[in-house]
């Protein structure tokens, strides 16, 4: 537009007015884009030629919300005209990228926004001039294997775990785990260390001791990861559980998308991970219920999205079929939104609209909390950065 507006300045006004003053600033004008085109493609052509034969340079771990530089390097171009670079991720999405100036080069910086496993990466490098008229972008592809973990929630976390303690709570029908406090007759195949020698002395009676019936402490057996929309900060949540070892040493792990549970922290992390393909959030929920002996699912936790969704039905209906209502504990994120400003600020001051993505969906979590208590389940949200039961 500007070498067209340029040529009707300088062949159709100036030089049929011999106006010199137009016509030089028409031929400037078109000078001008020839220039920028020219220096943006021999630049993209430098970055081309440097970069298509280079390794992806792709870090072992990755965790979303930790910056992490690649070692990727591409050159700058600080000392050709009127030309600037920059690069983004087009595959996999949901990657920033921040360019370090490193000599004459562009270090690169990344920063994973969302959990997954990747096996193609392509970048797209853009070349354009400083003036914005024109620009030059080209994809460089490899064919690496990425594996982004969700980023691991504070250690305070662990609060949430409910444990109960054995010696203040007996019950007649608990498991004989406490001390050895109560007393009984001999029976076939107890054990002698066990028989009360001095009773049997005073009273010609043969009794064994016996261990109290108690509520001992029991860690979590069973866990599940629902998948949706606002789901990082719960994956950080159960990543934290898995690796602090809250759900115990004989656990059973599922999430969505998952052929079967997890019996080790390693699959268990794994699933996380690939949790984030799936597209029917609790899907897989009715199969764990179904699968499982209904004795271990008395002591449950499912990882819920701090978004509202279909899963919340889905999570009711597996509630109603166990002994005990499970644990939902929900990951967040961010920070309260503000109030909202006066009608006249928000005509007069253009700005950052309230509170950030994350702050918005903060503001859904009570209503969604308060949903989930109304059908008679159990609610844990925890804060992930700082591990702050909410």
């Amino acid at each position: 537009m500007l070498a067209a507006a340029g040529a009707y300045v300088a062949f159709g006004v100036g030089k049929h007015q011999a106006d010199y003053l137009l016509y030089p600033a028409g031929i400037c004008a078109i000078a001008l884009v020839a220039i920028c085109m020219l220096c943006v493609a021999a630049g993209a052509l430098r970055v081309w030629l440097f970069v298509r034969r280079r390794p992806a340079a792709i870090p072992a771990e990755l965790e979303t919300t930790h910056a992490v530089p690649t070692g990727f390097v591409f050159p700058s171009l600080a000392w050709w005209p009127l030309v600037e670079t920059r690069v983004a991720w087009s595959a996999p999405t949901g990657i920033d990228v921040t360019l370090e100036p490193r000599g004459t080069l562009w270090t690169e910086v990344i920063t994973p926004r969302q959990r997954g496993r990747h096996t193609r990466l392509v970048r797209r490098f853009t070349v354009t001039d400083v003036f914005g008229l024109c620009a030059c972008s080209f994809d460089v592809a490899w064919d690496e294997p990425i594996r982004i973990a969700p980023a691991r929630a504070a250690q305070s976390a662990e609060l949430a775990v409910g444990w109960a303690t054995g010696d203040a709570f007996s019950h007649p029908s608990g498991r004989a785990e406490g001390d050895l406090v109560e007393m009984r007759a001999y029976g076939h195949g107890d054990p002698m260390r066990h028989v009360l020698w001095k009773t049997f002395a005073r009273s010609r009676r043969l009794l064994v001791r016996m261990p109290e019936r108690a509520i001992a402490p029991s860690p979590t057996t069973v866990a599940f990861l629902i998948a949706g929309p606002g789901d990082e900060p719960s994956c950080g949540t159960a990543r934290l559980y898995l690796e602090r070892n809250l759900l115990g040493t004989d656990f059973l792990f599922g999430a969505d998308g998952a052929a079967a549970p997890a019996r080790d922290r390693d699959t268990a992390l794994d699933q996380i991970i690939d949790s984030a393909s799936s597209s029917d959030p609790a899907a897989a929920l009715d199969n764990l219920g179904k699968n499982i002996d209904p004795v271990r699912l008395a002591s449950c936790i499912v990882f819920a999205p701090a978004v509202d969704g279909p899963w919340r039905d889905r999570i009711a209906a597996f509630a109603a079929r166990l002994p005990a209502p499970p644990i939902v504990v929900i990951g967040v994120d961010g920070a309260e939104p503000p109030a909202p400003r006066p009608r006249w600020k928000r005509l007069l001051v253009r700005g950052v609209e309230d509170g950030d993505a994350e702050g918005r969906a903060l503001a859904g979590v009570p209503a969604l909390r308060d949903a989930l208590e109304a059908q008679g389940l159990r609610v844990q949200v925890i804060h992930r950065s700082t591990g702050q039961i909410l």
